[in-house]
């Protein structure tokens, strides 16, 4: 599993909210999709794993904003996993634009894998578990 994930993602037009920047839902839908694809870049076959009755949830998001975000804008979302726990596990992310430097946010969550049949967070399997690398130093800036 590589430790580190760079989601690529240009801002579209229907991103942009009332004050002409990004909407702060949006930045929240992009560490969704970091997630999602870093996972499914380690084996994690999310649809398999639905069907089996089984899926990842937020027990919490914790959002800094830092800078508005544009239309246009090239931005790289790059996250990483800083903590694991046999119930959860803990996934960091930096929201940045490249072209000048700047890191647009910060963000981490809290996920736990579910039993959406009962409804009811469970352990994480050995071999899931396993293929969870976190980083020997925290992870710095695309640009860096």
């Amino acid at each position: 599993m590589p430790s580190v994930f760079d989601l690529q993602h240009v801002v579209e037009q229907d991103e942009i909210d009332a004050q002409e920047h990004v909407h702060n839902l949006r930045y929240l839908q992009w560490t969704l999709w970091a997630a999602r694809d870093h996972s499914a870049s380690t084996g994690w076959d999310a649809a398999a794993e639905l069907k089996r009755g089984f899926g990842w949830v937020v027990r919490q998001h914790e959002v800094t904003y830092r800078a508005a975000a544009l239309a246009g804008d090239q931005l790289v979302i790059r996250t990483w996993i800083s903590e694991k726990m046999r119930m959860a596990i803990r996934r960091k992310y930096l929201i940045c634009r490249p072209a000048d430097r700047m890191i647009l946010a910060r963000v981490q969550t809290r996920w736990v894998l579910a039993d959406l049949r009962v409804r009811k967070a469970v352990s994480l399997p050995d071999e899931v578990y396993d293929r969870m690398v976190i980083p020997d130093s925290t992870p710095t800036p695309p640009w860096s």
